[in-house]
């Protein structure tokens, strides 16, 4: 029988090979020694005679027959050996497996996979790791499903070295982990900035059969960047290319904005001029990502280098190339420039329902409603129909210049004509007839909310509580409170300040403390600025003593001293 036995130390942490210390290891037994490629694992193979044995006997476990088993009583002989083996398994995961050997060594290896599997869908990832190392040892081929799973489980709960090597016996074995396992682990090690470890996962995989793909390079682009490595990064994609790996566009899309952001524009160019000469080229999605992350950063002039490479390479813009652009030319409120684009869009790609919304989302931040109201106009009369998110723009619009008689007869305009109204549609017109104090309108368009199916949310109820307030009405901003707390809902601190603060200027200063105690109880971790805050605004508004009851609540609580 043939034993595979390696060298290293074993996932359990067995230092020896298993039977050389046994003063039952015959002497007559032959062995070579050989690499094991292309897993860089030094291994013993040894030939030995069926007569040999190995220094543990059948009844070494009281009441389990450890011989062969035959297939009648294969699933009897798994419920016993996996009983046994759960009370007996080390239940820390650094605890030596030595003692274990014996209970599995004379197993065949149907046996122990079928017991591997029974530890894989009870949980028992460690045991499970030390069960594949002891086969592998035995020259037993470990189920290559299995072996994933425990790889996953492994790196799931943080142990990568031991994932690591469960993936390097099952090539030995003959098996091919999956792609989304070795990202797994490739994920792990970048995570904990071991980037060395990460790159040789990459090794494993490209001598285990296993290509690297889109999400391993993202992954160790992304780790790289974040150590300061960004030559490396480059070169290592250079290499890669030149190993004849395909020239993924997102990744090198990833790099090239990775780059941008770390180094600049500048050099983001460079190396998209030089990759050409490895045959890895740009296109237009490569150039409106530059055209993206240049616009964010608000640096409108380097859209300029981008859009003299980008026809450079004789690319096109597209609708998405003219969106970036108005985007940036509006956030900037360079409206020259802005209409500029619209006019070549016109000619050359015709505006879409996003074009619009940014310029009109745009000129509503700029508080250029009238400008912004025109634009909708001139959008339906080119034939593109607004959507939720158009109308949505214009009644926070709406609403921030208080028009909210306008704003609710958008809203029945909307309903009418058949737009399904979503939970920031209601919440933008209850917040602003909150803010104005139409709070008994508010009140009628959230019975309408819950009518239609909608949940309100913190953002609804706290608008409301903040109307009660405003509108001085104590017991309706408490009963919207309870019914919060009620249903789980978050109260947010602003929320419970507005009412400590209008209850202290009814004067009811107990209520007020039976409010504060219960926003101390909601925070897990309180600020202490924010309730100084609070009794420094109580005393500041001429309530000097509800102040004081409110700063003795905080003292007891230990929140103040």
């Amino acid at each position: 029988m043939g034993y595979m036995v390696f060298t290293q130390q074993s996932i359990g942490g067995v230092h020896y090979i298993h039977g050389l210390h046994s003063p039952y290891f015959h002497s007559n037994t032959k062995y070579t020694i050989h690499r094991c490629l292309p897993i860089r694992v030094s291994a013993v193979h040894l030939d030995c005679s069926q007569n040999d044995t190995i220094g543990v006997s059948k009844g070494s476990l009281p009441g389990v027959q450890l011989g062969g088993v035959n297939n009648a009583n294969l699933s009897l002989e798994r419920a016993v050996v996996s009983s046994k083996f759960k009370s007996l398994a080390p239940s820390n995961s650094n605890s030596g497996t030595g003692h274990m050997d014996g209970y599995f060594v004379d197993h065949d290896e149907i046996t122990n996979n079928d017991i591997l599997q029974s530890l894989c869908e009870s949980g028992k990832i460690v045991e499970a790791s030390n069960l594949i190392d002891l086969m592998a040892r035995l020259g037993q081929v470990p189920d290559v499903q299995s072996c994933v799973n425990v790889s996953r489980g492994l790196v799931n709960s943080d142990r990568l070295d031991k994932a690591s090597r469960v993936l390097q016996l099952m090539v030995l074995s003959g098996g091919v982990p999956d792609i989304i396992t070795y990202n797994k682990l490739i994920g792990g090690f970048c995570r904990k900035r071991q980037l060395n470890d990460a790159l040789n996962i990459l090794e494993d995989m490209e001598f285990g059969g296993c290509p690297p793909d889109v999400i391993t390079y993202n992954t160790l682009f992304r780790c790289m960047f974040d150590q300061g490595m960004y030559n490396d990064a480059i070169c290592f994609w250079k290499n890669q290319l030149r190993k004849g790996h395909p020239p993924y566009l997102i990744s090198y899309t990833v790099l090239l904005e990775l780059l941008c952001k770390n180094c600049g524009i500048e050099r983001a160019m460079e190396v998209l001029e030089d990759m050409t000469f490895e045959g890895c080229y740009p296109d237009t999605v490569t150039y409106n990502s530059l055209l993206n992350v240049t616009c964010k950063e608000g640096k409108c002039e380097n859209t300029k280098v981008v859009l003299e490479g980008l026809l450079k390479y004789g690319f096109e813009p597209n609708a998405v190339t003219y969106n970036t652009l108005l985007h940036c030319f509006c956030s900037s409120g360079k409206w020259q420039e802005a209409d500029e684009i619209l006019s070549i869009m016109y000619s050359v790609s015709p505006p879409t329902v996003v074009t619009y919304n940014i310029l009109i989302n745009s000129l509503c931040k700029y508080r250029l409603l009238d400008r912004a109201i025109d634009v909708l106009d001139k959008m339906i009369s080119e034939g593109c129909c607004p959507d939720i998110v158009t109308y949505n723009i214009l009644l926070c619009a709406l609403c921030k210049e208080e028009l909210t008689k306008e704003a609710l007869d958008l809203l029945h305009y909307l309903r009418e004509n058949g737009y399904s109204l979503v939970q920031i549609t209601y919440n933008t017109l209850i917040d602003g007839l909150a803010k104005k104090g139409e709070i008994e309108q508010a009140m009628v368009l959230f019975d309408e909310m819950v009518k239609d199916g909608i949940s309100p949310d913190d953002i609804t109820f706290g608008s409301l509580v903040m109307g009660f307030c405003k509108k001085g009405m104590p017991d309706e901003a408490l009963e919207m409170l309870n019914e919060m707390k009620k249903i789980k809902c978050r109260i947010r601190g602003g929320t419970f300040v507005l009412v400590i603060q209008m209850l202290c200027r009814k004067k009811m200063i107990d209520m007020a403390v039976k409010v504060l105690e219960m926003m101390i109880t909601s925070c897990n971790k309180p600020k202490k600025s924010m309730y100084a805050e609070l009794v420094k605004g109580v005393a500041a508004a001429g309530m000097g003593d509800e102040a004081a009851e409110l700063h003795k609540k905080l003292v007891q609580y230990k929140i103040m001293l």
